[in-house]
């Protein structure tokens, strides 16, 4: 099967690619930058998920599926507006121009109608969620957690955190999150994209088999990469969305924008039996993830 990958150089998406080669499919990536680095097999092309006719373009001969992967957490309202929105909705059409029927997108936990009025990312994400679930495709929605695996993704930020003597927490620290292996999301397209006449027309949370309150998630990734758990300083969850007008100008792993707080203390827990009946994966715990 010939699939175009959007967001191919990214964190999850490098697992993607490389997951959807050793299973014998052809991948074409679209990028912003030529020359990108990607393996050899990869046919790139130039382009951008915000310009609907490079979109289009990229998905030309013979592309038998789209893979849209590209998102943003930061920016401007544009920013927002033009990547999370437009980006699926140009993903749509451009499937539409080419008789493409096959459409994976990846969303995030959290997406909702009830979270959309609260952050830009959740609203901007839920408008290009829409766009797929509205288009009359053959789409499969996906919903990770944090995703995360040795050397990146989002727990490199907390990697960071642990580094320091004291770690300041945000609010009590019980709010809970269900990561999720970068190796198990990138399994759930490939599989996905196999199956098609047991996996169209839904929407799957992409979760790992433990949901950690953040304090034991910090706990458990300091065990799992060697370090001593850190002395925690919880600080209220006003204190720190004031804070965050300065902290978001800093750099990682100390920048937090009060849009990221009011995300993360919501938390990101989900059944994980749709992955396990329908996917038939088996999600990694986070140390087996680290370790493996």
């Amino acid at each position: 099967m010939k699939v175009l990958v959007t967001g191919a150089t990214g964190y999850v998406g490098g697992e993607v690619v490389d997951q959807l080669l050793d299973a014998g499919h052809t991948v074409r990536a679209m990028v912003r930058k030529p020359d990108a680095k990607l393996p050899d097999a990869v046919d790139q092309v130039q382009g951008d998920v915000t310009d609907a006719d490079a979109y289009a373009a990229a998905a030309a001969a013979g592309t038998d599926a789209i893979v849209h992967l590209v998102a943003i957490l930061d920016g401007s309202d544009e920013d927002f507006e033009r990547v999370n929105s437009e980006g699926p909705r140009n993903a749509v059409e451009a499937a539409r121009r080419n008789g493409i029927r096959r459409l994976l997108h990846m969303s995030a936990l959290g997406v909702s109608a009830e979270h959309a009025p609260l952050t830009r990312y959740w609203g901007s994400k839920y408008a290009g969620k829409r766009a797929v679930m509205e288009s009359g495709l053959d789409w499969t929605v996906f919903e990770p957690s944090f995703v995360f695996g040795r050397g990146g993704g989002a727990l490199k930020t907390f990697e960071g955190l642990l580094r320091m003597p004291v770690v300041a927490v945000v609010g009590d620290g019980r709010y809970r999150h269900q990561v999720v292996a970068v190796s198990d999301v990138a399994r759930a397209f490939v599989v996905a994209l196999e199956h098609p006449e047991t996996t169209s027309g839904k929407t799957y949370a992409l979760v790992g088999p433990q949901a950690f309150t953040f304090d034991e998630l910090l706990d458990e990734l300091a065990r799992t990469t060697g370090r001593a758990p850190r002395r925690k300083v919880h600080v209220p969850v006003g204190v720190m969305k004031a804070q965050a007008r300065l902290l978001q100008h800093f750099p990682p792993p100390l920048k937090v924008t009060r849009e990221q707080i009011v995300m993360l203390v919501e938390g990101t827990e989900a059944d994980l039996g749709p992955m396990r009946d329908d996917l038939r994966i088996e999600p990694a715990s986070l140390h087996e993830a680290y370790t493996r």
